[in-house]
């Protein structure tokens, strides 16, 4: 390649000079050079630039006319760079010269190209775009009817600038490609419905129906074959195009389709049925109408063979077992001999191949009709396995392994479903009906075997081979059980294991099989599967060993199952095997992990088979592997496995390889590679737990120093399983050293999440039962840490477990009777609070009295009046049945202490809602509590009195949300009146706890039946709770909008059948309202303040949480461009607003593209205008900080969009536009975003 300079002139002039040379390799290479030169976008042109450009613009144009096809290829691949550097003058010159090139080129391919090279890389920008249009629709409109080119072209140009398209210019090119479907020829009219299908984006609704009448009239008058044909191809292509414009018009053109079936053309058949698969899959609600006639198509068109008069007599035989045994003869000549019945023009074959696919779909969008399936479809699809073109049968044994997934994704669903029926004490087997797939697969399964098995033996198609094992493994993968035909297909595969392409598929059958069934199904083929298995562990390809090493270890925990069948010597084959590879040096690392971990399984289950010395050797493999580098994590993973294992029999393994492992493991924490150690810690905690008695206090001791580094480096991710090691060492061998012991109390005030608390809590428990107590406490105290929680839990802990209550609660009771200093009497009751939970109903009555605890709520500190009734909670909540009922005596209207009682409550309640026990023993007190909370004054006057009453409505509003799940059958259905009431400060209170209801999550409750009896009870409250939606209070309002946040989150299925109601509601209090917008005097100022602003916020932020709720399943009913028109509105509100709104947005990008596409404009401008704005220079911090939390937040709001975008492009997403589309987006990106990102980076 030629070289040039900086100063681009003098290397292109003698470049363009040579492109005119006699000699077409000088012509070629001068190109060759020209294109290196304009792509590299490093080298900038000279001065006279623009007088550059066009000379090389004419240069590379004239040799487009080339008379060699080489020189004229790289000409127009010439063109891509060359668009980059050229003005729109220039653009419109090269678009004039190559509009007329095309036109008298003899068949206008190579000026098509050159055009679709230019439109394909030109910069998409709105003037380029008019350019564009203007230019080139005028010339190639006229000439559709006869060049494809200049279709081609077409599509290209509305696939890039079909936004500048006007609507005039919409519309005649509309007419012109009606008008090539109806006169044009052959491959023109083709794509032509491609080009209909582009434009269909950009068809006004106006000229979308007039599309659709065309065809709904065209389909009534009649039309020749051919162009019938034609528009049954443009349905299924404006479908695929856009499926939600089309489904309104779906019912009279499905009909025209099935109708054409009848047509005695196989082409127009073909295009029918090609056709209704893009419905079904496209539209398969509003397909649900036709689902009989798509049955009827697809079960008559499959078997559509007018050429083979010898399909029925073939379906007979296949039911006949005799007939097919004793005539191999006729089998070989049908599978082998296959060319005998080939015919060059029989295009059934496409016919039947469009039947399969269209009943795969069918399957795929109708899951509830399974058992119609079963009956319908499934016996034809199994009679098809031997037809006798491959690609049909390929697809119709693909078509039955998605009927047998679908099978499977049932089965899930009825084990769901069966264990909630469990649940309510109701038996599953009386739910399984005799229409059930679960029932129905069996009853062919005995036929699919008889067939696979000729289809692995008789064919040599590889295709229908891999199919026909992906039938077999989804079968064997639902089946219960196995039919006797089955022992005809499992000798066929180990003769198929000499296919390298099929012994992956194969490997994987063996491994689904030996999972799914017991050892007493598969003892006869036993012989089969090791010695499959073993085969392909001793492949050379990697990947196969590697897989068959898999399959080994499930094979393992098979044939080690106890059982009758005797298997010693299939464990000692795998055994070999397995051992081999994991000593190989030579194997590849993935062989080796495998082989590792197939060892660990041989350790567990075949203790009963393999001898001690050979248990041992597998030990000291798994030792020495440990101590490699490269096979540590699979060896780790391998010997956690073993400990972890209730199977593992801890005695087989001898005490010096369970101390060596240990201490390898725990030196693997000093390793900087942090994979590594938390892998090694994980290990070394189920490796302490199993071999404790076996460790020796050598190696004990050199456990603790390393995991006193960890617990130092205060890591959360390490301390809890490093606490867990250190407690099950202390409940083995005895107290820690002291220094240890003072490393963990210092960890007391660090911790507050229960995952390191917990396990914080039982070392101190054993530490105090291995007779560290007095020690503990004297440690505890002089930390000073009893005023965080878990210090009082702590010291409760250690006090309890060491036998010193007696002790030491006196001088405990004592410092909390303290009144000179409030912070160690705080800390003293929550040490109490603590005790009494540990002790429960063992608590001695007089070790706290309630006079004690009465007499702290006089208290001066809150903090300590607080704790005095959490305290008393404590104490009531094992002793229900003595405390609970002065506690009810004393919680009146008039009481000072109402507050401090309700706390007391809500620990009472709290305690007693964890199990079923405790629950029944609060039984006979939920109807007095719940009338004594409602006896407090909790009504409008605790909406304007602040201070105690205000708190004690939320206190009270949990208690009474907590009650209610308690025992809902009785306290729903006041709640439910309760919303009705016409006191604001009732319908507050009732409003926060359902709110509470609404935010338990059935997963985590202990009650479940009541949780589920709660749900159900719960939906007729839901439509009296949307009323508060329009409550007159603004503050009740943004309390039961906030709660539809919580039901969304946690029990969405409550909104599902309210979502549209919701929504206009949610959207109605996103507006501003001008008369809640009150002006404020402040000094010398005056201050706008908004008081429905709060309502706002709730409102999005509402919107947020149905939107995520309801993103997957009911996309269709959220009103999404309603949605993303309040959210823009957002931009322009408050900052919590703004945030909010950004996230709302980047949600429904990634839910339908499409939704943000048409408005791209208008966001463009909204955060030009958020990333443009400017502080003032008197801006305070916090201002700052905000501004810079909404600039972020709307950068990565774009890119989501972006993301969004290319997502839906990669999916051939049609519906969802192109951002190129809109230039004032695309300015956007390019000039604000890219410069904000670089500055917030």
């Amino acid at each position: 390649m030629a070289s040039y300079n900086t100063n681009t002139s003098y290397a292109i002039q003698p470049l363009l000079e040579k492109l005119s040379s006699e000699d077409s390799d000088y012509r070629f290479m001068s190109l060759s050079d020209l294109h290196s030169i304009l792509s590299n976008k490093t080298v900038a042109l000279a001065n006279d630039s623009t007088t550059t450009i066009n000379r090389i613009v004419d240069g590379v144009l004239k040799s487009l006319s080339d008379n060699n096809a080489e020189v004229q290829n790289l000409a127009v691949k010439c063109l891509a760079p060359l668009t980059a550097r050229i003005n729109d003058t220039q653009l419109t010159n090269v678009l004039n010269r190559l509009s007329s090139f095309s036109i008298s080129d003899t068949d206008g391919s190579l000026g098509s190209t050159a055009l679709r090279t230019i439109i394909t890389n030109v910069p998409a920008t709105n003037a380029v775009g008019k350019i564009f249009v203007g230019r080139l629709l005028h010339t190639l409109l006229p000439n559709l009817r006869n060049s494809t080119d200049s279709v081609d072209v077409l599509v290209d140009l509305v696939n890039r600038f079909g936004s500048s398209l006007t609507y005039e210019q919409v519309g005649e090119t509309q007419n012109a490609l009606i008008g090539v479907l109806e006169t044009g020829k052959g491959l023109v009219r083709k794509r032509a419905v491609g080009a209909l299908g582009a434009l269909s984006n950009h068809l006004t609704p106006q000229l979308w129906d007039n599309m659709m009448t065309y065809l709904i009239d065209s389909f009534n008058q009649g039309v020749p074959r051919d162009r019938l044909r034609i528009l049954v191809s443009v349905c299924g292509t404006l479908c695929k195009a856009n499926s939600v414009r089309l489904s309104p018009y779906l019912l009279p053109l499905t009909g025209s389709v099935l109708k054409s079936l009848d047509v005695e053309d196989d082409d127009v058949r073909e295009s029918a049925l090609i056709t209704l698969d893009t419905f079904e899959g496209s539209c398969p609600t509003e397909m649900a109408a036709f689902t009989g006639d798509i049955i009827t198509v697809g079960s008559r068109f499959i078997k559509y063979d007018p050429n083979y008069a010898a399909v029925d007599e073939d379906e007979e035989e296949m039911e006949d077992a005799d007939d097919e045994k004793n005539d191999d003869s006729e089998l070989d000549d049908e599978f082998d001999d296959e060319d005998a019945f080939s015919d060059e023009d029989d295009v059934s074959w496409r016919l039947r191949r469009c039947a399969a696919k269209l009943l795969d779909t069918l399957i795929e969008t109708r899951p509830d009709l399974l058992s119609q399936l079963y009956t319908s479809i499934a016996p034809l699809l199994v009679s098809r396995f031997k037809e006798r073109e491959e690609t049909v049968r390929v697809e119709v044994l693909n078509t039955f392994a998605t009927l047998i997934r679908q099978t499977a994704s049932t089965n899930a669903v009825a084990a769901a479903a069966n264990t909630t029926r469990r649940k309510r004490r109701m038996s599953d087997d009386s739910m399984i009906l005799e229409s059930d797939p679960r029932r129905q697969l069996p009853d062919l399964s005995g036929r699919v075997f008889k067939l696979l098995s000729q289809n692995l033996l008789k064919m040599s198609s590889l295709p229908s081979k891999q199919a026909s094992l992906t039938v077999a493994t989804e079968t064997v993968a639902v089946l219960p059980s196995l039919p006797d035909e089955f022992s005809l297909f499992i000798p066929t595969i180990e003769p198929a294991m000499s296919q390298g392409t099929l012994r992956t598929s194969i490997i994987h059958f063996v491994s689904i099989l030996v999972t799914n069934h017991s050892l007493e199904q598969l003892a006869e083929y036993l012989p089969t599967i090791v010695s499959v298995v073993v085969a392909g562990a001793d492949d050379k390809f990697y990947k196969i060993s590697s897989e068959a090493l898999a399959a080994a270890g499930d094979v393992i925990v098979l044939i080690t199952t106890p059982s009758n069948v005797d298997t010693s010597k299939y464990i000692v084959q795998l055994h070999e095997t397995v051992v081999a590879k994991a000593t190989a040096s030579e194997a590849d690392l993935e062989v080796r992990e495998r082989a590792i971990m197939a060892i660990g399984q041989l350790l567990i289950y075949a203790r009963n088979t393999l001898s001690k010395t050979e248990m041992d050797a597998d030990a000291d493999i798994l030792l020495e592997r440990l101590k490699n580098e490269t096979t540590r994590p699979a060896t780790i993973r391998s010997i956690e496995n073993i400990a972890a294992s209730p199977s593992t029999d801890a005695s087989v393994f001898v005490k010096k390889w369970v101390n060596e492992v240990v201490i390898e493991l725990a030196g693997l924490l000093r390793k900087s590679n942090r994979a590594i150690r938390a892998s090694a810690l994980s290990a070394l905690k189920v490796m302490t737990e199993k071999f404790a008695s076996q460790i020796d206090g050598a190696t004990a001791t050199g456990i603790v120093s390393v995991l006193r580094g960890v617990i130092v480096e205060d890591d959360l991710q390490f301390l809890g399983p490093a606490l867990s090691v250190l407690t099950t060492l202390v409940t083995t061998l005895g107290p820690l050293p002291a220094d240890i012991t003072d490393t963990v109390v210092d960890l007391v005030p660090k911790l507050t999440t229960p995952i390191t608390t917990e396990p914080l809590l039982d070392l101190f428990s054993a530490l105090a039962r291995a007779g560290k107590a007095a020690s503990l406490v004297t440690a505890l105290l002089d930390e000073g840490s009893l005023i965080s929680p878990t210090g009082a839990k702590a010291l409760a802990v250690v006090i309890v477990r060491g036998g010193l209550v007696d002790d030491r609660v006196t001088q405990i009771k004592a410092e909390a009777g303290r009144t000179d200093n409030d912070s160690a009497a705080r800390s003293a009751l929550m040490v109490l609070g603590e005790i009494a939970k540990l002790l429960g109903s063992e608590l001695p009555k007089d070790l706290l009295s309630l006079e004690f605890l009465f007499q702290q709520f006089s208290a001066t500190s809150s903090e300590v009046r607080v704790a005095a009734a959490q305290t008393l909670g404590a104490i009531a909540a094992s002793n229900v049945d003595i405390y609970v009922p002065v506690i009810i005596s004393q919680l009146t209207p008039e009481s000072s202490n109402a507050k401090m009682l309700v706390v007391a409550l809500k620990e009472v309640i709290v305690f007693n809602s964890t199990s079923k026990a405790r629950a029944l023993a609060l039984a006979p007190y939920t109807a007095d509590l719940w009338t004594q909370l409602f006896a407090l004054d909790l009504g409008a006057s605790s909406r304007t009195t602040g201070g105690e009453k205000g708190s004690i409505k939320a206190i009270a509003a949990e208690c009474i949300g907590r009650l209610t799940t308690l025992d809902p059958s009785t306290f729903i259905t006041e709640l439910q009146t309760l919303l009705r009431s016409s006191d604001v400060g009732t319908r507050s209170i009732i409003i926060s706890a359902v709110r509470f209801l609404f935010s338990q999550n059935d997963a985590s409750a202990a009650l479940a039946d009541e949780a589920a009896s709660a749900d159900e009870l719960l939906r007729p409250v839901v439509i009296d709770f949307l009323a508060l939606l329009e409550d007159s209070d603004l503050e009740n309002r943004r309390l039961a909008i906030s709660a539809i946040a919580s039901v969304a989150h946690s029990k969405p299925n409550l909104l599902a059948d309210h979502l549209s109601r919701v929504l206009g509601l949610l959207f109605q209090d996103t507006f501003i309202r001008p008369e809640l917008i009150r002006e404020v005097q402040m000094g010398p100022f005056k201050h706008k303040v908004d008081d429905g602003l709060d309502v706002r916020k709730a409102a999005y932020d509402s919107l947020y949480a149905v939107l995520v709720a309801f993103a997957q399943l009911r996309k269709a009913d959220l009103q999404l461009d309603v949605m993303t028109e309040r959210a823009i509105a957002g931009l322009d509100d408050d900052h919590d607003v703004k945030i909010t709104s950004c996230v709302i947005l980047g949600k429904i990008a990634e839910t339908d593209a499409s939704v943000v596409a048409t408005r791209l404009d208008m966001l463009a401008k909204k955060f030009t205008d958020v990333l443009s704005l400017k502080l003032k220079e008197t801006a305070i911090k916090q201002e700052v900080e905000k501004h810079g939390e909404l600039q972020r937040r709307a950068i990565r709001t774009s890119q989501q969009i972006q993301a969004a975008f290319a997502a839906a492009e990669k999916s051939g997403d049609a519906a969802s536009a192109s951002p190129e589309m809109s230039p004032a987006w695309a300015k956007y990106l390019t000039e604000t975003v890219r410069t904000k990102s670089a500055i917030s980076q």
